[in-house]
């Protein structure tokens, strides 16, 4: 008797908080859940990368005064997307319009850091971002599994904070 295959997953979600030690606890987390939408070698590479960029950015610049910012990931394949939406309660940061650093003259001069947004935007058919009524940051990143990306930077409603 064969066994079935195991069902393709095609929603997951995570919450920690916005810690190194969690942070490495659910990019894990991450993975196991990726296994299970059985996707192809570049979108899953570019779905890791975004969680990545996100959650370690939030960690290094996010984090409330008080050191209790919260992050939740919901991870969605649908419509021909994997689509990753971070919602965190830390810091109000608003990635759209912010330009991606110059080149360097050569990498003897190359500033360490500050390629998160683009490398996003390199992987990325689409990026949404709101500043929730209820104070929090919502980040969509949809990331298509058989197109090119063409990114399209759009506001599901007017930012504040």
């Amino acid at each position: 008797m064969a066994s079935a295959a195991a069902p393709i997953s095609r929603r997951f979600e995570l919450r920690l908080a916005a810690t190194r030690p969690a942070f490495a606890q659910a990019f894990d987390e991450l993975r196991r859940g990726l296994d299970l939408m059985q996707l192809a070698p570049r979108p899953r590479f570019a779905a890791e990368l975004v969680f990545e960029e996100v959650v370690a950015n939030v960690v290094r610049h996010g984090v409330r005064p008080d050191g209790e910012t919260q992050v939740s990931v919901a991870v969605a394949l649908e419509d021909g997307v994997v689509r990753l939406t971070f919602l965190d309660d830390g810091v109000p940061f608003d990635p759209r319009g912010r330009p991606d650093p110059a080149p360097a003259q050569d990498l003897e001069h190359a500033a360490v850091g500050g390629r998160g947004l683009m490398l996003i935007r390199s992987v990325a058919s689409a990026v949404e971002y709101l500043r929730t009524p209820e104070g929090q940051n919502r980040l969509t990143v949809s990331v298509a599994i058989d197109a090119t990306p063409a990114l399209e930077m759009s506001e599901s409603a007017p930012s504040g904070g």
